[in-house]
């Protein structure tokens, strides 16, 4: 009888594992050169990082360059700066949930931070995203929210 439970408990552990492995896809989105365009407001700004916010445009734009293997994680992480470890929470064909750990934004400052969000695409050539922020930089704490979009506009990228 023992014997049997602990047959039935690994075989239900493992149809949980290949169910939840099942569930992600990759996403179908065109790879090549993106154009992303990424708008930023941030709460929370103690003074000394409002003032140095204040000089960084709310609005960016980049170039990621999108290969097959990136559409089962950030797809728009390259170029963008972040420097974050991706784990993708949830993934259909459209849309994906995503966290991203240990991002250094790309600043002169010590900065550390942790993103959530989602990333939707509208269609094979266009999409739109939202992340939550939160950036510790030199010991102070502030919170954001980012806006994506993207658009598809190459097959291939531009040789570095």
């Amino acid at each position: 009888m023992r014997k049997s439970l602990i047959i039935i408990s690994i075989g239900l552990a493992a149809s949980i594992v290949l169910a939840a492995t099942a569930q992600m896809q990759a996403l179908s989105a065109k790879t090549g050169l993106w154009r992303m365009t990424k708008t930023i407001k941030w709460t929370d700004l103690p003074p000394q990082l409002a003032a140095m916010m204040k000089s960084a445009p709310p609005t960016t734009s980049y170039n990621s360059c999108v290969a097959t293997t990136d559409l089962n994680s950030n797809p728009w992480a390259k170029g963008s700066g972040d420097n974050c470890t991706w784990t993708v929470i949830n993934s259909t064909s459209t849309d994906m949930e995503l966290q991203g750990s240990g991002c250094s934004f790309g600043n002169d400052a010590e900065s550390t931070g942790n993103v959530r969000g989602q990333i939707h695409l509208l269609d094979s050539e266009n999409g739109t995203g939202s992340m939550t922020v939160t950036v510790t930089v030199n010991g102070q704490t502030m919170h954001g929210v980012a806006s994506y979009t993207g658009k598809w506009v190459a097959a291939s990228c531009p040789v570095k």
